[in-house]
């Protein structure tokens, strides 16, 4: 049987540190008072100059580095919220920086659910025949989008890229369970598209950075996180007790660990790096999954569940044979 499989993945971060202590000498607020509440200790905060492109083409460097050669790229698919221009596409970018003349690619967005929707997506392409190799690019400058004035989403989040290449084996391993699905709320949303336009005179006012209303996303996402897993361990005929290794998307650790107890997985069995990187949206699932490859902790066989929720809302996950 055909399956797409993540056949290698890379990421990028950028050189600059935000800590707890930066946070505290421009917001009422602690060191304490940020790790108790999300787990979050640092992020990387993305040069002034630094596009979202130049972010994700170094992943792809990195991805490359690795020994990747993307010839053969299909498709590439770049989930992300926080984009250069409207139109043309930063996949559209990257498939001309790259120099593929023989693919496709568009842009996509689903927050913070954006790598398991587009991972989701390029598994369909790869199991419909239309695609071998496709390439997924999540690349996410958040920090141009906070309200440096609000303690309650400023200390959040961070920016990062991940590239991925997904491609296809028929050996029984890969991509066995995908599920997806959205709910409109309006509880995490970012304005700045025809209903509240950008201009010159509003650029810096709050109500053009992200806002959270942080106890309500905090009920949804244990709430969807669960149901998803439920949803997609149902169509896939496995059980929870059969997931070996669970990635679940880096937005608050006291998520993860309800979650993960619930699975009933031991803390080495869920990777946490949103202590070092913060919430970095469409591109935390690939930083956690690529620093989990990195360290040796999957191993060959084992039955990995990602699962992510984002604003929108929208959630969902993705099972697979490693």
């Amino acid at each position: 049987m055909k399956r797409a499989f993540i056949k290698n993945i890379s990421y990028y971060v950028p050189e600059k540190v935000l800590t707890n202590e930066y946070f505290e000498s421009i917001l009422d607020t602690n060191d304490e008072w940020i790790k108790t509440r999300t787990g979050i200790e640092t992020r990387r905060m993305a040069k002034s100059d630094e596009t979202i492109f130049d972010m994700g083409i170094s992943a792809v460097r990195n991805l490359e580095n690795k020994g990747v050669d993307l010839k053969e790229v299909d498709a590439i698919l770049v989930p992300t919220v926080t984009k250069d221009y409207i139109f043309p596409s930063m996949a559209g970018q990257l498939q001309n920086a790259l120099g593929l003349k023989n693919c496709f690619a568009f842009d996509l967005s689903a927050a913070c659910s954006g790598y398991v929707y587009a991972l989701n997506t390029a598994t369909s392409l790869i199991e419909s025949g239309q695609c071998k190799n496709v390439l997924i690019v999540s690349a996410e400058k958040l920090t141009k989008d906070i309200n440096w004035k609000d303690r309650g989403t400023a200390i959040l989040f961070g920016d990062a890229a991940t590239a991925s290449l997904i491609s296809c084996r028929e050996d029984g391993k890969g991509i066995i369970g995908m599920h997806m699905q959205s709910e409109v709320d309006m509880s995490i949303k970012l304005n700045g598209g025809s209903f509240l336009p950008i201009d010159a005179n509003n650029v810096d006012s709050p109500d053009y950075k992200i806002y959270m209303d942080g106890s309500e996303t905090f009920k949804r996402a244990v709430t969807e996180f669960s149901n998803s897993i439920d949803k997609v361990l149902e169509t896939s005929g496995k059980t929870m007790s059969d997931i070996t290794y669970f990635v679940p998307h880096q937005a608050n650790l006291r998520i993860m660990q309800a979650v993960a107890k619930r699975i009933g997985l031991s803390s080495d069995k869920v990777p946490v790096i949103l202590d070092k990187f913060g919430n970095c949206s469409s591109s935390s699932i690939g930083l956690a999954l690529a620093d989990s490859l990195d360290n040796n902790k999957i191993n060959d066989g084992d039955l990995v569940c990602l699962t992510a929720f984002g604003g929108g809302f929208t959630w969902g996950s993705t099972l697979m044979i490693w």
